[in-house]
């Protein structure tokens, strides 16, 4: 087929094909089931093989590709059954603890055997990332926890839930962020303060440098106390929106009580609800100069309001 060429700006011959750039955690594959007519929809109910473990994902990958662990395993299916017209959607699942496979069938729960989910009609499919190595990291990240509990009054290290909860499902959980829970500043914004203790966990000094080294990120956090600085600013902000409120309400009062106002002007309604928000606590930042773009053009060389 013909294709531009970007370098030299002549069509020439080329081949089109797909390659994946980046591995989710899980890999979702839609099976193509329904074809779709001028005048009529059919279903494909042809058989698809498709692996329980072991999924190589190596030869669809782009030369860029960053993910590390390629390899996944089947963790569910979605069938459907009956026709293109209608029909009823069913789902295999599998209990990662006790490595058993069970149908959901509307309120029934039935068990099943891997046998089973590997002959049924797949309609999609949902791979998990598979990968030994993190799976002996959380080994011994927990071996090192029951080590600490010996060893009281050890400096404790605070690392988000959030990640701590990607390390634990994750194959690749990414280097740690703690940027949840703590500010710019290394302390904790104000607005988090009197629940900061939701987001984050406490770990020994060995847990915390093993998961560093390992996994890189931070920033390290040994104390959890409110950021003066932010603090400041958020007052700053509070007396604000304060003032621009009240500024707001009285000039409002005084253009309801004009009975035939000389000059009126128009705000764009996408940015005052923006500042709405901000006034009401709902957004925690300002929107920034008015913009009417939305609600101006051009003509005759002047801006004038849009009609409708």
């Amino acid at each position: 087929m013909g294709i531009s060429c970007e370098k030299c700006n002549k069509l020439r011959n080329g081949v089109k094909y797909s390659k994946v750039l980046e591995l989710p955690e899980i890999l979702c594959i839609h099976l193509k089931r329904f074809r779709h007519e001028l005048m009529f929809s059919s279903k494909i109910s042809s058989y698809v093989s498709f692996p329980l473990e072991g999924l190589d994902m190596r030869p669809y990958l782009h030369k860029d590709c960053t993910s590390e662990v390629t390899t996944y395993n089947l963790s569910s299916v979605i069938c459907h059954h009956g026709t293109a017209g209608g029909g009823h959607y069913t789902c295999y699942s599998l209990n990662c603890k006790s490595d058993q496979w069970f149908e959901f069938d509307d309120q029934y729960v039935t068990e099943v055997s891997p046998e089973v989910v590997q002959n049924c009609e797949a309609y999609v499919l949902f791979y998990k990332k598979s990968s030994e190595e993190v799976n002996r990291l959380r080994l011994r990240t927990v071996e090192l926890m029951e080590l600490s509990k010996n060893e009281p009054g050890l400096m404790e290290f605070y690392i988000s839930k959030q990640w701590i909860n990607r390390f634990n499902t994750f194959a690749e959980p990414g280097p740690i962020d703690n940027s949840d829970f703590l500010c710019a500043h290394g302390g904790v914004h104000p607005l988090k303060a009197p629940y900061v203790r939701d987001l984050c966990t406490p770990f020994s000094q060995s847990v915390w440098e093993y998961l560093y080294e390992t996994f890189g990120g931070g920033p390290a956090c040994n104390r959890l106390y409110e950021c003066s600085i932010c603090r400041s600013e958020q007052e700053e902000l509070q007396c604000r929106i304060e003032t621009e409120l009240e500024e707001y309400l009285q000039l409002k009062k005084d253009f309801q009580a004009e009975e035939s106002p000389t000059l009126i002007y128009a705000i764009a309604m996408s940015w005052f609800r923006q500042w709405q928000s901000f006034v009401k606590g709902k957004e925690p930042e300002p929107p920034g100069a008015i913009d009417n773009s939305s609600i101006i053009t051009t003509k005759n060389g002047q801006q004038v309001l849009k009609i409708g």
